[in-house]
């Protein structure tokens, strides 16, 4: 499908700030606290499904061909790094948060505060899912194998959130204006898309 103009700009628009947001690092921990979650959820609200996956296969894409846009650097050997996990996880994520936003749409013609709530906090489940799972498939089985479930848990969740979840919260009163804002594009392009197919 050929992206127009607009499609184009957003695409480049919340690309450059997943980059800002992952480079703006708190270093607590072997998991560093960025916002870049924040941005993962927003785009999905924002963007929908499409356009939030078609900003994380972009983002994947340029930090393992070796571009430094990952908080750490870039290159294929970043996925040995710990935090890895949640990349893919916010692919996964802002994907579910986008088509929730999506359906909303659909049944109602608009996404409602506790609607974008809910769809956060499902997607932050889900990046936390993938980044805690890879970060103990990682000590467990690549490395010295001394780290169990538990204590990943401990050192890629439990420190980050709160504030992950208050962020969210924040955003998804946000978001339903913003995404009203971009209605009438969104709904251009999908014109000729059964919008809950694909």
């Amino acid at each position: 499908m050929r992206l127009t103009t607009k499609e184009i700009t957003i695409t480049a628009l919340f690309t450059v700030l997943m980059i800002i947001s992952g480079k703006l690092v708190i270093p607590l921990s072997i998991v560093p606290i960025t916002m870049q979650t924040t941005v993962s959820l927003l785009s999905g609200l924002i963007l929908g499904r499409r356009g939030a996956l078609r900003v994380h296969m972009l983002y994947l894409f340029m930090g393992l061909i070796g571009l430094p846009v990952f908080a750490s650097g870039g290159g294929i050997a970043y996925v040995l790094q710990p935090s890895f996990g949640y990349l893919p996880g916010m692919a996964v994520g802002s994907w579910l948060v986008g088509l929730l936003a999506d359906q909303a749409d659909l049944r109602q013609q608009q996404l409602r505060n506790w609607q974008a709530i809910l769809a956060n906090l499902l997607g932050l489940f889900v990046i936390y899912a993938f980044g805690v799972g890879y970060l103990y498939f990682l000590h467990h089985f690549y490395t010295d194998g001394s780290i169990t479930f538990i204590r990943a848990i401990q050192v890629g969740m439990l420190p980050f959130i709160a504030i992950d979840g208050v962020f969210a919260v924040a955003v998804a009163f946000a978001a339903p204006a913003l995404r009203r804002s971009t209605y009438l594009w969104r709904a251009q392009n999908k014109r000729s898309a059964d919008p809950v197919r694909d």
